[in-house]
């Protein structure tokens, strides 16, 4: 591989022109690019490479891409149409690091601007460098609200990324959150004949195949992987990802889908008063803004197939009023309401995270706003 890097072994360089913070997709492709230039580099890694694909995934979870649309570095074997694993991307993971100056265990203390660069406390030492790279990830730290902490002791709570398997809990699980770990472990603890209380979000839904063809490849073609920054609209790029998975060769997850499956499903929980959980009266507003997500995908991918050579502002503009809402599923309005779910002793945090560097300390915003001022 071209370029001259920095080699390290047991230490820190004192001085490098990059210090990459996380060894994960980003901070690897990095350190490609760096290598390639032919900069000094090194990626400093808090645990081992590929940390959160290891420690925070359930045993069925599979990405949500196909292998032919992931561009995460590293070769991932199987069918360009499969859905891989999480131990398969870190494996391939590890092999592309391979390659390049990481140091694992390098846990970044924090990190300042100086007047011709960056100064870096880590675990192994003081470091500078002429330029940072944060990849340390923006989902990685599990949240839970604010009112987890007013549930009794003797309820087990588990956040998404604590997760595994549903032998590790007993029967009546209430999952919380209805984005894409809350949909897909709602499934894998139907798989297994758990009863489960799912407390639904505002998350849209993508059809995971259309026409025969999966959403990647419609979204590739009509040009919604392709939008320019300075046209997208912010609340698209601000909103949760939509519900799919890629588990059983891939597949649409949909809460009426879940309901069908035995789930009982619930309004948004806002809080909790010992076991009874107070839920928002939004259950059906919430099917039906999955219901209507849907429908534009569908939409947007038919005008594409009816016309091929239609331009992507022209797909990306069509309406998203066509709805397809589930029978019995009715939106309600009113005040919120308490209810008491005989969850057992179980409760499964499917929540956002949030960004490492922000949660941890090590790198504050008014460092980094100074220095792109500059």
């Amino acid at each position: 591989m071209a370029g001259t890097v920095t080699r390290i072994g047991a230490r820190i360089t004192p001085s490098v022109g990059v210090a990459v913070v996380g060894a994960g997709p980003a901070g690897l492709a990095a350190s490609r690019r760096l290598a390639d230039c032919g900069c000094s580099h090194v990626v400093l890694e808090r645990e081992r490479v590929a940390w959160s694909w290891r420690s925070q995934r359930w045993d069925t979870f599979r990405l949500n891409t196909p292998r032919w649309a992931n561009r995460v570095p590293g070769d991932l074997p199987g069918e360009p149409g499969s859905f891989a694993s999480a131990p398969a991307l870190v494996a391939a993971l590890e092999r592309f690091a391979a390659g390049f100056p990481v140091v694992e265990r390098a846990e970044v203390l924090s990190a300042r601007p100086t007047g011709r660069g960056w100064r870096l406390e880590t675990s192994y030492g003081a470091l500078t460098a002429g330029a940072v790279v944060v990849a340390s990830g923006f989902q990685n730290v599990p949240r839970r609200p604010t009112y987890a902490d007013a549930l009794p002791a003797e309820i087990h709570q588990l956040h998404a990324a604590d997760y595994r398997r549903p032998d590790d809990v007993e029967d009546g699980v209430l999952v919380v959150g209805g984005g894409q770990s809350g949909v897909q472990i709602t499934e894998d603890l139907l798989d297994a004949r758990k009863r489960v209380y799912l407390s639904t979000s505002r998350v849209g839904r993508l059809p995971r195949r259309y026409r025969g063809r999966d959403a990647m490849e419609w979204m590739r073609e009509s040009g919604q992987l392709d939008s320019p920054a300075d046209r997208a609209d912010p609340a698209t790029v601000a909103a949760t990802p939509p519900q799919v998975s890629g588990v059983g060769g891939g597949r649409t997850v949909s809460y009426q889908q879940l309901a069908a499956r035995g789930a009982t499903l619930l309004g948004r929980a806002v809080g909790c008063d010992g076991r009874r959980f107070e839920l928002a009266p939004d259950l059906g507003e919430n099917i039906r803004f999955a219901d209507e997500t849907s429908a534009f995908f569908r939409t947007a991918w038919e005008q594409r197939a009816l016309n091929p050579g239609q331009t992507q502002s022209a797909v990306a503009s069509c309406p998203a009023g066509q709805r397809t809402i589930g029978g019995g599923f009715n939106g309600s309005s009113g005040a919120v309401v308490t209810v008491s779910v005989p969850i057992g002793n179980q409760q499964a945090w499917a929540t956002t995270a949030r960004n490492d560097a922000a949660t941890q300390g090590w790198i504050q915003a008014f460092a980094v706003c100074a220095t792109v001022a500059q």
